[in-house]
């Protein structure tokens, strides 16, 4: 019985170790406990106009979701904006 058990949660564990959801879910938990490498670009939401560039380690700062605007923690440091912003991972190649 103990044997067919320890199979079950091993072809359990084999199974989910290529799914995406489970990577997905990895990665936001590395995201909010330590961030990642990130860079986010600011852009002014009329002109298109880049504003200003951040690096660093980000995490995303879901206590001061307020309606329009967003709470970044980069580097341990609060920034806050209600302007158009793009976050992309540093070191991660894109897809074509």
């Amino acid at each position: 019985m103990k044997k067919r058990l320890l199979a079950l949660t091993l072809l359990t564990l084999l199974a989910t170790l290529g799914c995406e959801k489970v990577s997905n879910s990895a990665k936001n938990i590395q995201s909010d406990w330590v961030g990642l490498d990130r860079k986010i670009e600011i852009y002014s939401c009329h002109t298109g106009q880049l504003l200003k560039t951040y690096l660093g380690s980000v995490r995303l700062n879901p206590d001061d979701k307020i309606a329009g605007s967003t709470s970044f923690l980069v580097d341990g440091k609060k920034l806050h904006t209600n302007l158009c912003y793009v976050v992309s991972e540093i070191g991660l190649k894109e897809a074509p």
